[in-house]
């Protein structure tokens, strides 16, 4: 049973990125000469890497982590130094409201927040480090380099956990270098903080399965639905890690039953989790409440009429916005009635017989995953050659949706039903809940560290050794 339903989730992955890869690739010429250098650095990433991890090897795991986290500091330091962005849009809402939720305890204006709840999660974050430190812009994208370093160093515990020091050191090495990354750190978001969160949730679970002593499992439970929790207040996708565990615990994770740790995982840890994360979202409802100075809207109206726009492909557009607005701005509305109303208006366009969804679908799916490169749409302003920053972010992205197919493709032969699973689980769960609302390109960045990891599903130090054995033969 496990491995069928472990062979149809790979199945469904390879289906939803390789679609989402060839749309990106064949929507003009310009993504084509991108899909192109990947190939290209696909090949010099088999000829280099095997030689470079066998360098870090020698060095032991702790020595290596260290350098490497180093490098990573460096990089992504380096580059918000040289970029300084604009503080504009999305992000001059999220700056506004943190330097507000700094200064008071109830702020003006929540309506946006009480509409949008998932902002207050990164603004109130935000909030504590410009108590402290003052309002500087400087802040936010120092933050965004020291969570950077800490997703680096989460993938690096994951890889070597899963596959080795080396399948570590290369995966590190590809999140250092992640061009699209480095440069969304020059903006004040909330991805790099979810995703860091994300990270830690995912090692949290995949070291507990190797245990089972019931009172260990019992606070990792606790701490793993205090993280849900934080994800979810940060981005709303906490939800589908949750699923994720759900599914694979029942189904994927069989071969851990026989050994004792599936079952201490369904009868102690889940529950707990699922427990404290039901918990936790009454009190941050409460909380945000009395932060906002209004209830929070608990339905995703708008979103959903966005994401069955045919016109706009699912992407924002000024006719839907302008709506939610005009329901919001009716005297006596709340943020709950306005995103009831939208919900009200999203059912009628998705059985109105207007909506031709394979066409809705593709180009969802191309809009979402079909390129890498809205960082430099963001940045125009303040950063030259933007050609050939487009070129190497996607490029770079294809790369890594390559090495991320072959990953699922050799995870197939695996029966361990390991934690690992969990990675292809949570893609398929963003892309889904991606089709059914609002997309942007921005919305497939936590799913780039899963794609380094799965891009690491292989037995890597087999692979190094042979190709170190052909080079010194050649």
């Amino acid at each position: 049973m496990s491995g069928f339903s472990q062979r149809l989730v790979l199945m469904f992955f390879l289906l939803l990125c390789g679609l989402g890869l060839l749309a990106g690739v064949i929507q003009d010429s310009f993504h084509g000469q991108a899909f192109l250098l990947a190939v290209v650095c696909l090949v010099l990433t088999w000829v280099i890497l095997p030689r470079v991890t066998a360098l870090l090897e020698r060095m032991g795991a702790k020595r290596c982590c260290l350098l490497l986290i180093c490098l990573c500091f460096l990089v992504k330091l380096a580059w918000v130094l040289l970029v300084q962005a604009p503080i504009e849009g999305d992000y001059a809402t999220f700056w506004g409201y943190a330097n507000s939720l700094a200064t008071h305890e109830v702020i003006d204006s929540g309506r946006y927040i009480a509409l949008f709840p998932h902002i207050f999660g990164y603004a109130e974050f935000l909030s504590l480090f410009l108590a402290l430190f003052g309002s500087s812009p400087w802040v936010p994208v120092l933050l965004n380099v020291l969570l950077s370093v800490c997703s680096g160093y989460l993938l690096f515990q994951l890889c070597l956990d899963w596959f080795g020091q080396r399948a570590a050191c290369g995966a590190i090495l590809f999140w250092t270098f992640c061009p699209s990354q480095t440069m969304y750190n020059s903006l004040i978001l909330s991805e790099p903080l979810y995703t860091t969160l994300m990270l830690a949730f995912l090692l949290l679970v995949s070291r507990l399965t190797a245990c089972t002593k019931r009172v260990r499992m019992a606070t990792a439970g606790v701490l793993a639905g205090v993280l849900l929790r934080l994800i979810q207040a940060t981005r709303p996708i906490g939800v589908i890690w949750a699923i994720a565990v759900v599914l694979w615990l029942l189904f994927l994770a069989l071969p851990h039953w026989q050994k004792g740790e599936g079952r201490a995982l369904c009868s102690i840890f889940l529950p707990v989790m699922l427990a404290v994360y039901v918990l936790t979202g009454l009190l941050w409802q409460a909380h945000l409440e009395a932060r906002i100075g209004e209830q929070p809207s608990t339905v995703p109206g708008y979103s959903l009429l966005v994401g069955f726009n045919q016109e706009s492909a699912g992407c924002w557009n000024r006719e839907d916005s302008d709506r939610l607005y005009q329901y919001s701005d009716q005297p006596g509305a709340t943020a709950q009635w306005a995103q009831e109303q939208m919900k009200a208006d999203a059912l009628e366009r998705i059985t109105s017989g207007d909506i031709q969804y394979p066409t809705l679908i593709y180009e969802k799916l191309r809009g979402l995953l079909g390129s890498d490169d809205s960082c430099v749409g963001y940045l125009t302003s303040v950063v030259r050659h933007v050609q050939f920053f487009r070129l190497i972010c996607n490029g770079y992205y294809y790369l890594l949706l390559m090495l991320a197919l072959a990953g699922a493709v050799r995870l197939w032969k695996d029966r361990s039903g390991g934690a690992c699973l969990l990675v292809p689980l949570y893609c398929e769960g963003l892309i889904l809940a991606q089709m059914l609302v609002e997309v942007a390109g921005r919305y497939h960045y936590s799913l780039i560290p899963m794609l380094i990891l799965l891009g690491w599903f292989q037995r890597q130090e087999r692979l190094d050794q042979k190709l170190v054995r052909a080079f010194k033969r050649a």
